[in-house]
């Protein structure tokens, strides 16, 4: 098991909307339209960042709450490993229709982001 962390260092003005059940995250290096519709995190160690692979089955920790992917989608592992990119997902899986970027999570309750906001991922 191993753990990769970031911390929210900015949320969009258009990041977070209450009945939406998505998140989008991106790194530092989004540009300023995607950074209003975004949270940003900052991963401690960036080089660890684009080895990161999530499987269903791995955990995401957001503070205290703490999910399990049920699903990943076929392009999440290339941009989180890229661009620092993955859109959670606080929603049933559909059985078709997925986002080629999303990560799927079993708990669909969506937490509360703020600055400061610690993320962890933990894969096997």
């Amino acid at each position: 098991m191993s753990t990769v962390t970031s911390t929210v260092t900015a949320i969009g003005a258009n990041a977070l909307e209450t009945n939406d059940p998505l998140v989008i995250l991106f790194d530092q290096t989004a540009t300023p339209e995607l950074q209003d519709i975004a949270v940003i995190q900052k991963f401690t160690d960036p080089t660890v960042m684009q080895q990161l692979t999530l499987a269903e089955g791995d955990v995401i920790t957001i503070d205290t709450h703490t999910y399990t992917i049920a699903y990943v989608g076929d392009v999440a592992n290339q941009n989180l490993q890229t661009i620092g990119h993955i859109t959670l997902l606080f929603a049933p899986l559909p059985a078709s229709d997925r986002l080629g970027n999303g990560i799927y999570l079993t708990n669909t309750v969506k937490p509360e982001f703020h600055v400061g906001t610690k993320i962890s991922y933990e894969t096997d």
